[in-house]
């Protein structure tokens, strides 16, 4: 019968594969992602945390374009594995229609984002409009929701970043 002492000696050797093993030259380095990795190319970068719920919105005054997006609180259902929000968008432009979009089922999801296809957390609101979650890089850490809306025929129409206007 091995002893406790034994016991533990035997396992503390057999659960380190690297023991008996020569040790690397050179020590073996981590490298980690620098704080703003993804903004070599631009101010913002996409996140893959959820967008937070509340009033989203877009004003560009020399031509009157106007973005809103509201996000509702998140809805579970006891032993549903997945939650959803209500999410509605408008946008309005004097010169066209304004364009409605909504779901009262949203549930979030991960999707490359173009031009540099990284990972963004997305709400797709029917299969025009997207809501993807940005960051500013460096100093300003307000988060922004970036609304892509396509046309029939897949090509973007309108890209721009929404700031955060009001919470619930």
């Amino acid at each position: 019968m091995i002893k406790a002492p034994a016991l533990l000696a035997l396992l503390a050797v057999g659960c380190n594969p690297g023991a008996g093993r020569e040790r690397p030259a050179e020590p073996l380095a981590v490298q980690v992602a620098a704080a703003d990795a993804g903004c070599e190319f631009d101010t913002v970068r996409p996140v893959t945390v959820a967008p937070a719920a509340g009033l989203w919105g877009y004003e560009d005054p020399a031509t009157s374009h106007r973005v809103a997006a509201m996000i509702g609180p998140v809805v579970g259902e006891a032993g549903a594995a997945r939650v959803t929000r209500t999410v509605e968008t408008i946008e309005s432009r004097p010169d066209a229609d304004t364009i409605r979009s909504g779901s009262d089922t949203a549930s979030l999801h991960l999707e490359f984002i173009p031009p540099f296809a990284r990972p963004a957390a997305v709400y797709s609101i029917g299969a025009r409009v997207r809501l993807a979650a940005y960051e500013p890089c460096g100093g300003r850490q307000q988060p922004l929701i970036r609304y892509l809306r396509q046309d029939a025929a897949g090509r973007v129409t309108t890209d721009v970043l929404l700031q955060r206007e009001a919470r619930p």
